[in-house]
């Protein structure tokens, strides 16, 4: 593969996962009925990073990557539970695409000097 298409994969892939973690991470608050308050504490760590993302700043994926850390930590507890909730399944699995696609792009960004 060349690396305009691994890039090019990895930057749509970022940007897809990033929006459909920020739409399960709604829904899955308001099935739980949660205050307005937690959406807002809950949201506003990745709601930061949308203008770095859309324009794919490497500095923004990096520290993205940052951040997800802690919304691994929180997935996996939430895994923890005697039968989790399909979309507690779904924020794990897009928490590692988010992961591994930003730190592609990332890599590859900075390797190439593109």
């Amino acid at each position: 593969m060349k690396i305009e298409s691994i890039l090019s994969t990895a930057q749509l892939t970022t940007r897809g996962s990033f929006f459909i973690l920020l739409i399960t991470l709604t829904v899955n608050l308001w099935q739980q009925q949660a205050p307005g308050v937690i959406y807002f504490l809950y949201l506003l760590p990745l709601i930061i990073f949308i203008p770095g993302i859309i324009r794919g700043e490497t500095r923004t994926l990096i520290w993205l990557g940052f951040v997800l850390l802690l919304y691994f930590a929180i997935a996996i507890a939430k895994m923890s539970k005697p039968e989790p909730l399909i979309l507690d399944m779904i924020e794990l699995a897009l928490t590692v695409i988010l992961f591994s696609a930003a730190s592609v792009t990332a890599r590859v960004k900075q390797k190439h000097n593109l």
